[in-house]
């Protein structure tokens, strides 16, 4: 079995300095560890999500709000140059590293923390460089908007900095299975956020948004770079060699990270189209994006963390068929137990938005033009959760040229639809772009995924289980639209209705995360 530890504690004295070999620990149990890691990813997340809430509590939907998750879009778009690929293709590497050579681990963390830092600075600056003049022509902004979004633009650019140093070493974290507290790291970094932002909104007013954010990351740095050192007994040696490990990174993340910018040019083009729409449109979007996203952030805390490091670690260790079945159970655990929750989502679409932003400035209005949104994008998150586990498992198989084809047909399929769908539905149709362009495209991964394993044996009996539970919960969801329609109050009868339901369905669903002994994919 994999070495890696199950619980996301300290090791207790097990530690890999130089030279010294890794002691004996406990295989890693993917299920329990995920469902454990839930409470702690819900509260942790929570508290993340209070960042938009507080934002929109402090400035409703307008332009300050505009321009700012306009100018958001950009460096969240350049953060996947050191953030979400460098971190999904440094892992199963240092997973490698782990198994052979542990001795190496500070070197190879070390080249790849300064070649993060600099590569992101030097691709950051030059995004920025080229936008920055041009707000004016790529939105309908007033002058004062455009000037505050180019403001918000230049000062994000450390942020992106920061994060692409911190997902080095989250990744080397994930490999060591400090799962808990990494779980736990939004807590920190929404504390900080907001109590610094509140603290300098006097002084600097709407300036303060992109320092607070910029004070959350560096606190999540600190405290990572902590645990990576009680890791490896010293901390990582910053150095520009390209040391063979190093270089077999960044090779992987070319591929990885073409089909992510790709990807996340998706998040740019959206935010383009919204900008040409009235004034409000595009906090709109964002606020419903966030809603959106819940599901995701919980995965990735919980299941996707824990598993993507298993199967890297089992990869690393010559356990190939270990871990597709893995792949396989965590793609029945992800089906079976998210449709409850987006079903109940989607019932309780305006209730949501009202407990998450309808205070101070976003009133009634703004809610159900937010929820109308969320209502659009809501049917592709299903497929979008399942995707990313297919995607990390063809990155682990190392399947790279499919990431980047399908990136450059997500965009180009998403800027398609929303051309076709923004005139006549307005907001609605960027989001029902969305929606579509996630059922086309996770689909093809999955396809390609199957051809790859050309699986013998299938568990036929938990698939349709998982199968049974996702139609059932889409069943309910259709129901309450066509019949009592939406409820729009937290004491609504329809409401409390539905979850009862959703909630059983969610408890069949969490019965497949028992152990199952001998498993075929």
């Amino acid at each position: 079995m994999v070495a890696v530890p199950d619980d996301g504690l300290p090791e207790q004295g097990r530690r890999e300095s130089a030279g010294r070999p890794l002691k004996e620990e406990r295989p890693v149990s993917v299920g329990r560890t995920s469902v454990l890691l839930v409470p702690v990813a819900i509260a942790a997340r929570g508290a993340a999500f209070l960042v938009p809430v507080v934002i929109a509590n402090w400035y409703g939907v307008g332009l300050v709000t505009d321009a700012w998750f306009w100018a958001l879009a950009l460096p969240t778009f350049a953060l996947v140059l050191g953030g979400s690929a460098l971190a999904t293709t440094a892992a199963p590497a240092l997973a490698r590293v782990r198994a052979a050579t542990p001795e190496r681990q500070p070197a190879v963390v070390g080249g790849l923390l300064t070649h993060a830092a600099l590569w992101t600075t030097l691709g950051a600056t030059l995004l920025c460089a080229a936008v920055a003049p041009r707000i004016e022509q790529l939105t309908d902004f007033p002058p004062d908007g455009a000037a505050l979004a180019r403001t918000y633009l230049w000062a994000l650019l450390p942020f992106v900095v920061t994060t692409a140093v911190g997902s080095v070493l989250r990744a080397l974290l994930e490999v060591h299975g400090r799962f808990r507290a990494i779980a736990l790291t939004p807590l920190l970094r929404a504390g900080t956020v907001i109590s610094v932002t509140w603290a300098l909104l006097a002084p600097l007013g709407s300036v303060a948004l992109p320092v607070g954010l910029l004070a959350g990351e560096v606190a999540q740095l600190l405290l990572w770079g902590a645990l990576v050192r009680g890791c490896l007994g010293r901390l990582p040696r910053p150095g520009l060699e390209l040391a063979p490990e190093v270089r077999s990174v960044f090779r992987d993340l070319a591929p990885v990270l073409g089909g992510e910018l790709l990807v996340a040019m998706n998040l740019v083009v959206d935010k383009a189209f919204a900008g040409m729409l009235p004034e409000g449109a595009v906090a709109t979007l964002e606020y419903a994006d966030r809603a959106r996203v819940i599901p995701q952030t919980l995965m990735e805390s919980s299941l996707l963390m824990v598993a993507y490091a298993t199967w890297s670690n089992q990869f690393a260790h010559g356990q190939v068929a270990a871990a597709r079945a893995g792949v396989a159970q965590s793609l029945r655990w992800v089906l079976a137990l998210s449709a409850p929750v987006l079903a109940g989502m989607y019932i309780g679409r305006t209730v949501l938005v009202a407990l998450l932003y309808e205070r101070g400035a976003f009133g009634a209005a703004d809610t159900a033009a937010t929820a109308s949104v969320l209502g659009w994008y809501l049917p592709g998150v299903l497929p979008t959760l399942l995707g990313t586990v297919v995607v990390r498992a063809h990155i682990v198989e190392r399947n790279l040229s499919l990431v980047l084809g399908l990136g450059l047909v997500s965009v180009l399929l998403n800027a398609g639809l929303n051309a076709l769908l923004v005139g006549p539905m307005g907001l609605d149709g960027l989001a029902l772009a969305t929606t579509l362009n996630m059922l086309v495209v996770p689909g093809v991964y999955a396809l390609a995924l199957a051809r790859t394993w050309r699986p013998t044996g299938i568990a036929w009996a938990s698939w349709l289980q998982a199968g049974g539970i996702a139609v059932l919960a889409g069943l309910i969801a259709v129901a309450v639209e066509l019949g009592p329609g939406r409820p729009t109050s937290l004491t609504s009868p329809v409401l409390w209705a539905a979850a009862v339901p959703c909630v059983a369905l969610l408890g069949l669903g969490f019965r497949l995360t028992r152990p199952r002994r001998g498993g075929a994919p």
